[in-house]
């Protein structure tokens, strides 16, 4: 029975939820009311629909609910959302876009508010601004927190959660073992948090409101260094230590102790661990003496919880048991292996589990099937076009002569720009219906990123494949279908053309479709409404662009270098300025990437003496920091730089403005 209503945290902020949930993870919902505006942070699951609206409306009307925030995608945060739309919500979803393309599948019709698309920022009627971090992987690449200018509080999403049998609304004294034991299960890696947590540090933040867990009022740094210095994930390679040096076996039962109190109690540990032969100061679970060996005491105390709270026990902190194993270079206590293994045996509770796992396998297919899709056109996406040509080319038999042509629509930014997104939908929609009257019926179309298509004929010759290509430009700059006048490029290559390039032998698949691309980049460049077809194959170059990029952080160095050399771009890295000018000068990139504060010398005085030299004064610069004051960016417009991005920066913007700097080097 929910016994908890509804608790105001700061003017105009509650806490929505129940506290009658089972289990060891607990949601909270939060409601903001501004004015005649209400605002509702991921509302739940469709177990807690029924309280958490009776919440809801016991302090505002339903349709005042202007924005239900979505901070990622899992169903104990969204799958409630089509039930409040059901009793009559008027509301806007506001998520990241990677988040939009998954919740709709919980069949939500209401209109989207994009953050990435908005700055990252939400200004109410009232001029009340809301500001989404970005929290990329924690758990989720699209997950987000929000931070409210007015009241100071994060909603913090899954970041700063917690698992525990024993629930308060508020943190208490033993709130951080908790949150260790929901951050070691679910987030990735200290490499992937503690810049996140560099980032609240730097923040003014009163309160932290988790979905998961309880609500940390007080001594908000300690909590934030806490979950900085964790270390977790899969791939945990923590630094040994010497076991004896840390107070041998003792103390580590001593903590697996006291992280057991935060899951189950006091009293429960007490309860499970009475009937060993151990000394133990009851307040703190300190073990202080014991009649066992030490090996033997760290295998005794997990098969008394397993024999005393079931197989969850070990379930819930094998993340820090296999930690301190690989700490102290100890095994493993030998009942994870052996109970954990027979959970999984064909017992009646596993049957009807498989049952369960055969009907999720079922709908990850279909979701499979419908993440495959473009969700606008419905055709097959990028990701299905490649393995099917990767299978195409590898099957082609002799006399076969398959060719692409990659399609794209020239003037899609301005369509966006002047009617928004949903006359860009249309514009697709209506390509997608020109193409299909036109292209015969062995042939398949598949939507490739952003306003390209790719049209794939199993046999044709490569003069019919560009006369093809001509008959849809004319079709398509004559059409009466689109809002205005639309044009696209083409690019087309035939099998006969490229099966006796070296690179085809290597890599057929990359070699066939990059060389498409690269005409297409070639027809825009040409004045766009071009069909480029006959470019020497011998002039393809596989790389689009040359990148420098200088940081001491190696984390932001590899996921720029990552991203840019999927998309073919050439990255070259510095550490240091001396070596980041040297590289320059020498290499003459395409565009420089830069963190301001570097060894040896800065950005801007890297910036000075690039411009003094005739080759390199034109380069675009880009600087990405931490660093951004009224200062920095005086200094950084009087030098030119073409960019100035503050760290945590969104990657697709940063690739946007790269492709953009770049020639050639990207399509909308």
């Amino acid at each position: 029975m929910n016994t908890l209503k509804t608790v105001e945290l700061d003017k105009g902020i509650y806490w929505v939820g129940g506290n009658d949930q089972n289990g060891s993870l607990h949601c909270n919902p939060y409601l903001l009311v501004d004015g005649d505006e209400g605002v509702l942070f991921d509302p739940g699951s469709v177990l807690d629909f029924e309280y958490v609206y009776q919440n809801v409306t016991s302090i505002i009307p339903l349709e005042k609910i202007k924005y239900i925030v979505l901070h990622h995608q899992d169903p104990d945060f969204c799958s409630s959302v089509p039930l409040f739309e059901q009793k009559g919500g008027a509301f806007k979803i506001v998520t990241h876009w990677r988040t939009q393309t998954l919740v709709k599948y919980y069949g939500i019709k209401s209109h989207y508010y994009i953050v990435d698309q908005n700055n990252f920022s939400l200004t109410l009627q009232s001029g009340r601004k809301l500001n989404f971090i970005q929290t990329p992987y924690l758990h989720f690449p699209g997950a987000i927190t929000t931070y409210d200018t007015v009241s100071k509080i994060l909603f913090s999403s899954d970041l700063f959660g917690a698992l525990s049998q024993e629930w308060s609304l508020f943190a208490q004294d033993d709130y951080i073992e908790k949150m260790k034991v929901f951050h070691e299960h679910y987030m990735p890696s200290n490499d992937i948090l503690r810049p996140v947590m560099e980032v609240f540090l730097g923040m003014d933040i009163d309160i932290i409101a988790p979905q998961h867990g309880s609500i940390i009022t007080a001594d908000i740094g300690r909590y934030i260094r806490e979950l900085r210095d964790l270390e977790c994930g899969a791939f945990l390679t923590p630094i040994k230590k010497e076991l004896s040096r840390a107070g041998g076996y003792l103390r580590l039962c001593s903590s697996i102790l006291q992280r057991y109190q935060a899951i189950f109690s006091k009293k429960e540990v007490l309860r499970v661990i009475r009937d060993l032969e151990i000394t133990i100061n009851k307040e703190t679970l300190d073990i202080t003496d014991y009649n066992y060996t030490g090996d033997v005491l760290w295998n005794l105390i997990f098969e008394k919880f397993l024999a005393i709270k079931g197989i969850e026990s070990l379930i819930i902190i094998e993340p820090l048991v296999l930690k301190l194993s690989k700490e102290f270079d100890i095994p493993m206590p030998t009942i994870f292996e052996t109970s954990i293994k027979k959970t999984y045996t064909l017992t009646e509770e596993n049957a009807q589990l498989k049952r369960a796992n055969e009907r999720l396998d079922l709908g990850i297919r279909e979701t499979q099937e419908r993440l495959l899709r473009c969700p606008i056109t419905g055709l097959y996406n990028y990701e299905f076009f490649k393995n099917y040509l990767i299978t195409e080319l590898d099957k082609t038999e002799e006399g076969l002569n398959p060719a692409i042509i990659i399609i794209n629509l020239d003037n899609m930014e301005k369509i966006r720009f002047s009617y928004g997104d949903s006359e860009v939908e249309e514009v697709l929609k209506n390509t997608v219906y020109i193409i299909n009257d036109l292209k015969q019926e062995n042939t398949v179309l598949f939507r490739l990123q952003g306003a390209a298509f790719a049209w794939y004929l199993p046999h044709t010759s490569k003069e019919d494949a560009a006369q093809n290509a001509e008959k849809i430009r004319n079709t398509v700059a004559a059409s009466e279908k689109y809002i205005e006048k639309i044009t696209i490029s083409l690019g087309v290559v035939s099998l006969e053309e490229v099966k006796n390039h070296e690179n085809f032998t290597k890599r057929p698949f990359e070699m066939t479709y990059e060389l498409a691309m690269w005409r297409v980049r070639l027809a825009r460049n040409r004045g766009m409404n071009v069909v480029c077809s006959n470019s020497d194959v011998g002039d393809y170059k596989e790389s689009v662009g040359k990148v420098l990029v200088a940081d001491t952080d190696d984390v932001n160095v590899d996921v720029i270098k990552t991203f840019l050399k999927n998309m073919k771009y050439e990255v070259l890295t510095a550490k240091d300025g001396e070596s980041a000018l040297k590289i320059a000068e020498r290499e003459v990139p395409d565009i420089v990437i830069t963190e301001i504060m570097l060894p040896k010398m800065d950005a801007f005085l890297i910036r000075e003496k690039l411009i003094m030299e005739s080759h390199t004064k034109n380069i675009p610069f880009i600087i990405i920091s931490h660093l951004k004051n009224e200062d920095t960016v005086k200094r950084a417009v009087s030098l030119g730089v073409d960019y100035y991005l503050k760290k945590p920066f969104m990657l697709s913007e940063l690739l946007g403005i790269i492709k953009q700097k770049i020639k050639g080097g990207g399509y909308q």
